[in-house]
């Protein structure tokens, strides 16, 4: 088991043996009995074990004395292949060690180009003042650090303005997390919302924990304020009011369409068929309507003065 797993697998164990069980879900474990568990959360966080460097962090690296012309400062991306480059020097692999480690390994691996006392590795005894071995790892020439932790993180999706992956620091609570995305939708369910956390190796189970955000942020309750391990998800459901809405909208969106296609074919064919008329039709059906009668009325009285013919 790894180190950088040991958080995760205690809050596995504390979990499986508070509950009673080795699977729980968010509908049928209460609130009451994960806040009575050991579980790491907003007042009760835990340290982080030494950080083990993976891609695509990036390392700080800096030597005091190098060769003249040869520098070595500034920062190493750790490459997809774990390695870090220190350009004349060469390059290491780095990933699946802890700071002191790698360090240590740089220190052991610039012995090919320096000597050990440019490297830290004597210093003087302040009490006989007789030279005395260093560890590599204590050299105070060689000085290695984290600049971005980016090969550790957790997910935050469903309903939030802006899911996706977060790089966790081993700060971040449940609240934090939705705060880094942009905080809930109007169409999320503050009541449920889920902390899905994955076995990690050589645990037995995963968990899915209950989050109420409403407690959270209106009673100030911190017991579903869970502190986020690497691989977590975070999960917002949407409103039941909500999906109820939305599966009734796939549903009627078919027949809508349906319906107005036939609407729009039947309005369609109608009016091709009014174009397809004779043209003596409208003049008959309008024009003779409105124009015969008078032209009858005025001829009758041409050819007999007294009155209109009946």
């Amino acid at each position: 088991m790894s180190i950088a797993s040991l958080p995760m697998c205690l809050a596995a164990a504390t979990l499986a043996v508070g509950l009673g069980g080795c699977r729980s879900t968010g509908v049928n474990v209460s609130v009451e009995k994960i806040a009575a568990s050991e579980i790491p959360r907003e007042f009760s966080k835990v340290s982080m074990p030494a950080h083990v460097v993976e891609p695509p962090d990036i390392l700080l690296v800096e030597v005091l004395e190098a060769l003249p012309g040869r520098p070595i400062s500034g920062e190493r991306l750790v490459r997809p292949d774990g390695t870090i480059t220190l350009g004349f020097y060469g390059d290491i692999y780095v990933a699946g060690l802890t700071l002191d480690e790698v360090k240590e390994k740089i220190v052991l691996h610039l012995r090919n180009f320096l000597n050990d006392e440019v490297l830290g590795l004597y210093r003087s005894n302040p009490e006989t003042g007789e030279p005395e071995p260093v560890k590599p790892a204590d050299s105070d020439r060689v000085f290695v650090d984290v600049v971005a932790y980016n090969s550790k993180y957790y997910y935050v999706q469903g309903d939030v303005a802006a899911p996706g992956r977060l790089p966790i620091t081993g700060n971040e609570t449940v609240l934090d997390a939705i705060q880094f995305a942009g905080g809930l939708l109007p169409t999320a369910s503050p009541n449920d919302v889920r902390l899905v956390r994955p076995a990690p190796p050589g645990a037995c189970c995963e968990q899915v924990l209950p989050v109420s955000i409403t407690s959270i942020i209106y009673d100030g309750d911190p017991s579903t304020n869970y502190q986020l391990l690497p691989g977590d998800r975070v999960v917002v459901m949407r409103d039941p009011s909500v999906r109820v809405t939305a599966f009734l909208e796939r549903v009627t969106t078919p027949i809508n369409y349906v319906l107005n296609t036939a609407l729009t074919g039947a309005f369609a064919i109608q009016q091709f068929r009014f174009l397809s008329l004779p043209i003596g039709q409208f003049a008959g059906g309008f024009g003779g309507g409105f124009n015969q009668r008078p032209q009858a009325d005025a001829r009758a009285t041409l050819t007999n003065p007294t009155g209109p013919a009946n």
